[in-house]
């Protein structure tokens, strides 16, 4: 790892493109969101719906269909699910478009801001209070850095941070 005290000019434009093409960037995969299919399946396809499925099946070959009423149960509680977690799924797409939270690095010796996915190894971040941390990294020059790790850690004071202390990802600028 390059000294980054000593290069507080950050990365030049090739060495962002050469970090990029040998894949060292902060690029996280999505995580996988449920299909349509998926989510009806998982909602209709329960062991309580069977259950029920199997008693409505029995009364109606039995020759009770009025006592077979309770087959709605099924019906109510499969819709009322696929509509909850699909009302969540669009919810949380549109808080992840809304929040997707920017990085501020140094480059050539300007900050300029890009997305968390456009990060690349040995980039020098700019961090203020309020900021998230986007990457696992170490402090290059602080004064009075605080950091909240409690998402990370439980602890729910904040970390004083020099240099050379350890950041990690997830956590916020206090």
């Amino acid at each position: 790892m390059p000294d980054l005290a000593a290069a507080p000019r950050g990365l030049s434009p090739a060495e962002v493109e050469q970090r990029k093409r040998e894949g060292r960037t902060n690029d996280v995969p999505d995580a996988p969101v449920r299909t349509v299919g998926q989510i009806v399946r998982n909602n209709v396809l329960t062991p309580v719906n069977a259950i029920i499925g199997s008693m409505f099946v029995l009364i109606m070959v039995a020759g009770f269909p009025a006592d077979a009423l309770f087959a709605g149960v099924v019906v109510s509680n499969s819709v009322i699910g696929i509509a909850q977690e699909l009302k969540a799924r669009r919810t949380l797409h549109r808080l992840a478009v809304l929040s997707a939270p920017q990085a501020r690095v140094v480059r050539d010796g300007r900050t300029q801001e890009v997305g968390t996915s456009e990060v690349v190894a040995d980039e020098i971040l700019e961090l203020q209070p309020g900021d998230q941390v986007v990457v696992d990294g170490e402090v290059v020059a602080a004064r009075g850095l605080e950091i909240d790790e409690s998402l990370l850690t439980g602890e729910s004071d904040p970390v004083d941070k020099s240099s050379g202390d350890g950041v990690m990802s997830g956590s916020f600028v206090n």
